[in-house]
């Protein structure tokens, strides 16, 4: 039997060598460095402290820790980083890295009126995505053939629960770390004690953030948005876009006069949900419904198949006790809006059920010639996407770790993987960059419903009405009956009758009379007219007079007038006349999810050795005697004093052996004085 031999040949660990799970991650590094964004984000990001690691480095280590994999927590990710901190830090011309402890005191340090001054630089500047957003693919396009920017503002909730924290005369002071991390406030569905809202804007064509703050609780309502407003109107300003073909998609959270405010305020159009519940009860919005040309709306052909119109142009007073920041008064707005509506046998998810029908209402504040009624519920509908980002967001990079429980310092790291998630779309971008050509213009073909007769009818006149006792009122008709299913009066025929009249006084002590008809020639073509109805006119309708409380007669009196209902105030509500444009609007064709794959790919299989060269170092000073007046003095450090503590020295050579692609290679190339080695397989 033959014998097997297996030969070991056994070496010390590669301190140069970078952990298979890191490499990617270094290597994004030294990309980021040859890139010259190191050193700008020195400038940009500012933590106010004595000593210690400074912004930048910071930003350094959580970019890194976001790229190593959303499975995993700091300190899991420092034992595999710590032994090669020197090293990797080399990538990005710094000596080294900060640990997780000093990474907590820097996060304890942050303070958000210095970070927001660096977000915009953080999120749109440093990832590069100006020529991103400039190609057409990443553009919705209207029905007059036009380019626009969609942003989708859509706050997240994190919370946080509280363990039970005993106290007793042998314990400290009991200390709950999140005590300034959130506060309580409505959670939604995620349950918890406390919570912060972070507060988003992400561009639907390209999927990169342009913003993001966090607040405790519920946040701080339309000062949260006017803050993501005015970033959407920086960087479309940058791109030397028209803010008038920008358009903000909001949930109905922001579906009040001083959001719509805001937004006007910077001129940035918008479409939202409309929270006036009242309206679908209003006798003018009903009358409008009733009168409109419903056109079906366009989808994917998943869920409901919903029907859109134009109801008008409806001027909305703000609440009494709604008041701006400074005490004083909204003005009303005239705002347009557009009514959305689909069969539904369950409860209303949103808006209202009348009829069998659940009716949504829209604010939308963009033209009806470039966004049809139909267009403007698809294009609100499409901001859905957004949650599968998140999901995506939490699979990639993990975003919803805390990092730190100061809140300023959480946000820095919400920055940073909201960075990293931006740089590498722009990456694959810029890697597989498709030709710069509009998607094909298709002719918009609008396909017109007929809605039932007569829908919808008064929602609170049926509630009134099903409230009364039918059984009492029908019995002595035989063959009449009420049909609880429509809320409907029916003639032994099974032909519904409709509420006309209410006699002006009662008939008895306590009793009223009311009218229900069939409509004119509604009982023409009927077999059992001759027994029903005694009229020689051939066109003659059925009519039932019964008695019924005179309570319930005096509320269906207030809403009727010859037939019609009845609104409290007369809302203002002008037409719309203008023509629709002949393109189909369409929606942005670019996967940012398949460009961050793209850029992903590239670090595939690769290997890293770091290898960093100090020169000699310089003959140590007198510690006994003061460099000069700023070290007698123990004055401040600059800000660039500060970052220049934990740089390398010029004469440091930084060299890396990398086995990859050839793209890879082509990646790590750098222009400037550096110098790299790069070999092995690539």
């Amino acid at each position: 039997m033959a014998r097997k031999r297996v030969n070991v040949t056994f070496h010390d660990a590669d301190p140069a060598r970078i952990p298979e799970e890191l490499v990617a991650a270094a290597l994004l590094l030294a990309e980021i460095e040859a890139r010259g964004l190191v050193e700008v984000a020195g400038d940009k990001l500012r933590i106010r402290r004595q000593g210690g690691f400074v912004g930048v480095d910071i930003w350094l280590v959580l970019t890194l820790f976001y790229a190593a994999g959303a499975t995993q927590g700091f300190r899991t990710f420092w034992k595999a980083l710590g032994p090669r901190s020197e090293r990797v830090a080399g990538l990005a011309r710094r000596k080294q890295l900060p640990s997780p402890a000093s990474v907590s005191r820097a996060l304890n340090a942050v303070e958000p009126d210095l970070l927001r001054d660096a977000a915009s630089w953080l999120l749109t500047e440093a990832p590069g995505i100006d020529e991103l957003l400039r190609h057409p693919s990443v553009l919705s396009y209207d029905a007059k053939g036009d380019g626009w920017h969609v942003f989708d503002v859509d706050p997240t909730v994190r919370t946080l629960r509280h363990r039970a924290l005993p106290a007793g005369d042998d314990l400290p002071e009991p200390e709950r770390r999140s005590a300034e991390t959130g506060a309580p406030g409505h959670s939604g569905r995620k349950r918890g004690d406390v919570q912060f809202r972070r507060v988003d804007v992400q561009h639907s064509g390209s999927g990169v953030f342009v913003h993001a703050h966090l607040h405790t609780g519920n946040g701080d309502g339309a000062a949260d948005l006017e803050l993501a407003a005015k970033s959407i109107g920086a960087l479309v300003d940058r791109l030397s876009h028209p803010r008038a073909r920008t358009l903000t998609r909001m949930d109905g959270e922001h579906g009040y006069v001083p959001y719509y405010a805001a937004l006007r305020a910077l001129g940035l159009p918008f479409v939202t949900r409309l929270n006036r519940q009242k309206f679908y009860e209003d006798a003018d919005i009903l009358a409008r419904l009733r009168a409109a040309t419903w056109f079906e709306v366009p989808d994917s052909g998943s869920g409901p198949r919903r029907v859109a119109a134009d109801i008008g142009i409806v001027t909305l007073h703000p609440d009494k006790k709604t008041r701006r920041p400074d005490g004083g008064r909204y003005e009303p707005l005239a705002v347009r809006v557009v009514a959305s509506a689909f069969r539904t046998d369950g409860p209303a998810g949103r808006g209202r059920m009348i009829d069998g029908w659940q009716v949504e209402l829209f604010a939308a504040d963009v033209p009806a010639d470039r966004w049809p009624a139909p267009e403007v519920v698809t294009v609100y509908f499409g901001r859905s996407a957004q949650e599968n980002r998140f999901a995506q967001e939490d699979r990639e990079v993990g975003l919803d770790r805390i990092v730190s429980y100061h809140l300023p310092g959480q946000e820095l790291a919400t920055l940073s993987g909201l960075f990293l998630m931006n740089y590498r779309i722009a990456r694959g971008f810029e890697l597989e960059r498709p030709s710069a050509v509009r998607p094909a213009p298709m002719l918009r073909r609008p396909k017109a419903v007929q809605m039932p007769a007569s829908w919808p009818r008064d929602p609170l006149l049926t509630k009134l009405l099903v409230s009364l006792d039918w059984p009492a009122l029908l019995a002595s008709r035989p063959g009449w009956t009420w049909d609880a299913d429509r809320a409907e009066l029916r003639c032994p025929d099974g032909r519904p009758l409709a509420l006309t009249t209410v006699r002006p006084e009662a008939s008895s002590e306590g009793r009223t009379a009311v009218i229900f008809r069939r409509p004119a020639g509604g009982c023409e073509d009927c077999g059992t007219r001759a027994s029903c109805l005694c009229s020689s006119r051939p066109r003659a309708a059925k009519h039932l007079e019964l008695s019924i409380p005179s309570g319930i007669a005096d509320l269906l009196r207030d809403r009727l007038v010859r037939g019609k209902t009845r609104p409290a105030e007369p809302l203002d509500i002008g037409s719309i006349e203008a023509e629709a444009g002949l393109h189909a609007v369409l929606a942005p064709r670019f996967l940012p999810a398949a460009a961050r794959k793209r850029f992903r790919d590239v670090f595939a299989e690769a290997t890293l050795r770091v290898d960093v060269e100090l020169p000699a170092p310089e003959r140590p000073r007198p510690r006994l005697v003061a460099a000069g007046d700023a070290a007698r003095q123990q004055r401040r450090l600059t800000w660039k004093e500060r970052v220049a503590r934990n740089a390398l020295p010029e004469a440091a050579t930084v060299s890396l052996d990398v086995s990859g692609s050839r793209e890879l290679r082509l990646l790590l190339k750098d222009p400037g004085s550096r110098e790299v080695a790069v070999g092995g397989g690539g």
